[in-house]
Formats: structure tokens, sequence, C-alpha cells
């Protein structure tokens, strides 16, 4: 649903005049009127707050994002479509009072919905005006949209770090346009280091093989140090012919890095159809080995193709972060395994294998040694999922041999590992293969670090559900890092009573909670015990506030937290339990 949406609010057709770059704001070519506000964020022209530094016009623009969505922002349509193939680079001043670091998204699309680009950038400086720059090299002239999103990932509260004021939108000369190349890439036929197309803090270059052994004696290879920048950052070529998979689906290419064992290789596809990613880990260190990526059953043809090495990863430039390659070819190759139908319960240990889940938006999810025999899982097998790259929805399925009643067992349980904070969002859906009915629940984590037993409640749905759909760490960021990283196991129907969820929380006895809703203080009183710790979360499982009471009464402060749905987990001084209830916040 939320991609459905998002579609629709960035294809909204405007009501406004087309405009052209540069935009200055400086005239009445460009009023709030021409601004296309989607999912939270609202853009209006304004006088400059802060004439001072590199910027001392009198008029710009501003956009306050207030709720809506993650991915909120404002669109200009502009008269004709954007040329990169002399000025390769868009600029634009921005002032806020953000944090230094918060995400500034740059996209550009095209009013007729085929196809988008965009590029990030992030701030460096808060509280005064700087000029942010975007590389759009190599990009096809195809689009006549511009769109802001400020902050992105984060949802927007309307307050000071919230607001961000731009001005001064225009091309500017950049690196040159990269040649177009062709499979098989061998580095032996004229490329040269402006064929990269560089992002978020890696650099690609053409080099003499520092390492002429084993199984690659070639003399010229690729490059891709990591210097800083972002987990994602990368490299990409453009491809001269688009290539697809419905013959050959196999990537290869041969590495050479010093990073350890395990290190985790993301090639990433684009093209008019979208954007695929595939996941490989390294098994040598400091020798050249052969990875492959099975692009088996995708569809669709692309022209870009993006080495995202390490990810996860920030780079520091030294030989751990440098990875050298050759020899990129499609091959033929086995197809993959056709998933095969579980049976709950699901333990692992013996029917549910890696290539019966399949993947979507950056979920990846496989069958493990256990690698935390603790606590109240030490069983030798289980689930991994990983969010790595894509959505914040990224998700995992498993197909059921059957569909589930849940007239008598009406909750599903899970053992869930994860070193995600406290509060983070679990998220399983129910889907069904014949009707295309859905419904999903949600629970918080209550720990960290450690086994713990979950229950998702669909009391009262019909027995036509046979996909289990695992959406965990929702709406987190997709770093593959320990925090976004799941261990699954003993999946099963069970009767309700154990873990409450969001969507089915009832307040214990023991724990007073008034007024909920509230628009300033929420008192939450103990009867038995004293509370330790009340720690509020939001829909999104990020922390929003804290307090340590050490007392049966506390309270907790939501009066500057946007309207909505919060969690409170309240840990009580003398037992390991933590008591989770929902509060509202109304103003």
């Amino acid at each position: 649903m939320k991609t459905k949406l998002l579609l629709l609010s960035l294809l909204v057709v405007s009501l406004g005049y087309s405009q052209s770059l540069p935009i200055n704001f400086e005239s009445s070519t460009v009023t709030s009127s021409n601004f296309i506000n989607f999912d939270g964020g609202t853009s209006v022209v304004v006088a400059n707050p802060s004439s001072t530094g590199i910027n001392l016009s009198d008029s710009v623009g501003r956009m306050i994002r207030d709720s809506g969505q993650i991915w909120a922002g404002s669109k200009i349509t502009l008269s004709s479509n954007l040329s990169f193939s002399v000025l390769t680079k868009i600029s634009m001043k921005v002032y806020t009072s953000a944090p230094i670091g918060t995400l500034v998204k740059f996209k550009l699309e095209s009013s007729t919905g085929s196809g988008s680009a965009e590029v990030n950038a992030v701030t460096t400086v808060t509280g005064a005006w700087e000029t942010l720059e975007w590389i759009f090299a190599g990009t096809p002239n195809t689009f006549n949209e511009i769109v802001l999103m400020f902050d992105f990932g984060n949802l927007g509260n309307g307050s000071a770090s919230s607001t961000f004021y731009f001005d001064d939108i225009a091309q500017v000369v950049g690196p040159p346009a990269p040649s177009l190349l062709s499979l098989p890439l061998t580095f032996q036929t004229g490329e040269v280091s402006s064929d990269f197309l560089d992002f978020s803090g890696a650099v690609g270059s053409v080099i003499p093989n520092p390492y002429v052994t084993g199984i690659n004696t070639s003399s010229t290879v690729g490059e891709i140090i990591r210097y800083g920048g972002d987990i994602w950052a990368g490299s990409k070529i453009l491809l001269a012919t688009p290539i697809s998979f419905a013959t050959n689906w196999i990537i290869s290419m041969k590495i050479y890095t010093t990073a350890p064992i395990g290190t985790r290789l993301k090639l990433e596809l684009e093209g008019a159809s979208g954007i695929i990613t595939l996941d490989a880990l390294t098994t040598q260190s400091g020798a050249w080995e052969t990875i492959t990526w099975n692009f088996h059953n995708q569809t669709g043809t692309f022209d870009r193709m993006a080495f995202l090495f390490d990810f996860g990863v920030v780079g520091n430039g030294t030989a751990s972060s440098t990875f050298l390659f050759d020899d990129v070819e499609q091959l033929s190759g086995p197809a993959l395994p056709t998933p095969l139908p579980a049976t709950l319960p699901i333990d692992f240990e013996s029917s549910v294998v890696s290539s019966d889940f399949r993947n979507f938006f950056g979920g990846y999810s496989t069958v493990i040694p256990n690698p935390q025999m603790i606590g109240t899982n030490t069983s030798s097998t289980v689930g991994k999922f990983v969010r790595s790259g894509g959505q914040s929805w990224a998700q995992s399925k498993l197909i059921l041999s059957d569909s589930m009643d849940f007239s008598t067992k009406s909750s599903i349980s899970m053992k869930v590992y994860t070193d995600a904070p406290i509060g983070t969002l679990l998220k399983l859906k129910v889907e069904s293969t014949g009707s295309g009915a859905a419904n999903e629940k949600n629970v918080l984590t209550t720990v960290s670090g450690a086994w713990e037993t979950y229950e998702w409640d669909f009391a009262g749905d019909p027995p036509v559900y046979n996909v289990l759909t695992f959406m965990l760490g929702y709406g987190t960021p997709n770093t593959a890092s320990p925090t976004a990283t799941y261990f699954i196991d003993d999946i099963q129907q069970t009767v309700p009573g154990g873990t409450l969820s969001l969507d089915n929380l009832t307040e214990n006895l023991t724990i007073q909670v008034y007024p909920n809703p509230s628009a300033e203080i929420i008192y939450i009183n103990s009867f038995k015990e004293e509370i330790s710790t009340i720690a509020l979360y939001d829909i999104l499982g990020q922390q929003v506030a804290n307090e340590s009471p050490n007392s049966q009464k506390g309270r907790i402060n939501v009066s500057e937290l946007p309207n909505g749905i919060y969690i409170a987990n309240i840990s009580m001084k003398n037992s390991s339990k933590t008591k989770s209830i929902k509060l509202f916040v109304e103003h």
C-alpha cells in the first residue's frame, strides 16, 4: 500500500506553470503554487530568513515536514527535459538547523511516469547557508520534474529541525559523462576511470593489476576505494546494451580484497523496469576469487550496474576498504531451486532451507547454524533475516503447504534474536496466494541481544492465508549491520497469551495510565512494584523519550511529540519482565 500511495502522490499532475533551471525565487516566475507537495512536505516561497554568507537574496523556498511519510517532499515541473550531456551536476543552496549529516535526496522524474533517477547529499553545516551538489552524469534526458526530499528516511515533526530553506537550483559543470560500456568488462579495451559514476564516498578507477597472481593474470583491473561517506557508497557503470536474464542469469566477476572473509558485496542493477539487488559474501581474503550473483527469475532489462562493496560499513580508505575487480560478465548457470512449501511449526532443523525463502525489496533470508545458542533457544539451526539496502518494507516470504486456521490457535509465535534497540518494530504479514487477501500485525521488541518469543494475534481472520511475510525492523535503516539482522526460530500457531501486540494491547491491571490520550503529561503508576524505567517509542520503533522514576509513580511529557500512537515499555525494578502499553498523543 505504501508503494501505491507513494507512486500516486509523485504522479500528481501540476496545476502551476512549468519552470526552467536555474530557479532563484526572485521573480514571480516561481511562486508557492508551483510546488506539488506530497506526504507531509509543504513548500512555499518566503523571505530569506538569514540573508548572510553565500546567500544574500531576498526570497527563497521553504519546506516544512510535518508527519506524513518518511519520503515527504515537494516537486516542481520544468518546461523541458533536463540534459546532462554537458552540465552534469545540480547544485542548490540549503539552510537548516537540522543536525549535520541530514540526508537531502534530489530526485528526477518524468511527467509521463517513465522511470526516475535520484542522488543523495548530506548537510555539512547547521544554522548557515551551504551549497549542496548532486552528480547526474550519464542520466538520460527523459526527466522534466525535480523532487526535493529533505531529511529523507525520517518523519518530520514541524519543528525547526524539520524546516529547510533552499535557493538557486541550477545545473552546473560536473564530471564528464561516462562512456557506455559492454559486458564482458575486462578493463583491457579502453575503459577509463571517468567511466565510473561514484557516489556517497566511493571512488572507482582503472589501474594496473597490483596482484598478478592466481586466477587473474590480466594487466589492468577496476578498483573501488571507499573513503568515509555512507554505508551504501559505491560506483556505477552505464551499459551500451541493456541486459536481461531471460537465458543467462549469472553475473560473475573476479574480486580481490584484504577485507575479512564474509564481507558483503552488493550488486545493484537499474533500468526502466526498476532496481534489483543481490548480495554475495567473500570467501577469501588476500587472494583473487570468482564471485557470482544468480538473477534467475528476474524480469525486465537493466542498463546500469552499481558495485556496492562492503555494503553496510563506512569505508576508511585503507586496504580493507579497497576492492579490485575484473572480468565482469554474464553467463549461463544453474537455475535457482524452486521454493518448496513449508509446514507449521517451522524449526529450521530439517524441512526448510534457504532456497525456500522468497526475498524482496532488500530483505535477505537464509537458514544458518545458530550463532546465538543461549537463553531460550539452544537449537542448532535458525533462520536469518537481514535488511540489506532496498526499501523500508524489506521482506522475505515463506509459502505454506496449508492455509492457517485461526479459529482456535489465533496467534503466530516466533523466537527472535536481534541487537536492534528495544522497541524495534517487528511486522508479520499473512497473505493468500489464491485470493490476494492480506493482513498484518505488529509487535515491538522488548529485549536486545537475547532471544525472546513474540506473538502476533490474528483472531477473527478467515482460514485463507498460506503465506508468512517477515518485515522485521520495519521502517529502520537497511544497513546489513547487526542492528539490521534478525535470527528467527520456532514459528508456530499458538493460543494467545504471551507478548502483547501493538494491535491488541491490554493494560495490565497493576498499571494505571492517565490521561490517555493526552496532549501534555501522561502519568504511569504501579500498584505493586517500583518502576525502574519508562522508554517511549514511536510507531517506527524509534525511542523518543526515556524516564527513570525509581518509584511507583512515573510520568512522560508528550507535549513536544507529534500526534500519534506510541508504545511505553515499562521496566519494573524487581522483575525481568517489561510491560508494554499503547499511549495516544492528541493535541
